[in-house]
């Protein structure tokens, strides 16, 4: 994840494979009950970062170090959850039954929404460029504020946002100071 970024724009064809390639995870049923809001360039990343922290006050740079909002991509994922419930309605699904999406083991559409998400992620770095996975807003008061700026149906439902550009200098995150969890502990072969 990086944290701070360029000011300078992404080439459309670079634009345009990561779009393309955000549509080539798995999708259960092949539903595809994913959509993408897309801000491409600084002008439409101006307006996005006003309405991505919170209704409280708006993400803009307070000092040189809140570099992020020099992304010059903003991707925010939305998953459907109706798309599922409506595909698994066809005749080759129903047997299913799975009529509602309290009848689902998991909910499969923020599972294909953050595989898309992760493609996205996998496409930005494989092109050099970095990318920031984050939330909307501090709470989730914060989503239909959101979803109210951009005209987003109520029936989609953001499941966060990633900033992608050229990385510049940053600090390390404070987080990274926890590293990762010992293999030991994260792996359970046959049996927890």
């Amino acid at each position: 994840m990086v944290r701070a970024f360029e000011p300078r724009p992404i080439p459309k064809e670079v634009v345009e494979r990561i779009l393309d390639n955000a549509q080539r995870g798995p999708s259960s049923g092949y539903s595809q009950g994913f959509d993408f809001l897309v801000f491409d360039g600084r002008e439409m990343t101006n307006i996005s970062w006003r309405h991505l922290a919170s209704e409280e006050e708006s993400h803009e740079p307070s000092n040189t170090e809140d570099e992020v909002v020099n992304a010059s991509l903003i991707i925010v994922p939305l998953a459907h959850s109706q798309a599922y419930v409506r595909r698994y309605l066809e005749p080759d699904k129903k047997h299913f039954g799975r009529k509602s999406e309290e009848d689902w083991p998991a909910p499969y559409w923020f599972i294909d929404t953050a595989f898309a998400s992760m493609l996205v992620l996998l496409t930005a770095v494989d092109a050099g460029l970095g990318a920031y996975y984050f939330s909307i807003g501090p709470t989730s008061k914060s989503i239909p504020i959101f979803k109210n700026a951009f005209g987003i149906p109520d029936e989609y439902y953001p499941i966060g946002a990633i900033a992608i550009g050229y990385p510049g200098e940053s600090k390390p995150s404070p987080s990274l100071k926890r590293g990762k969890r010992p293999k030991s502990e994260v792996m359970h072969f046959g049996k927890w």
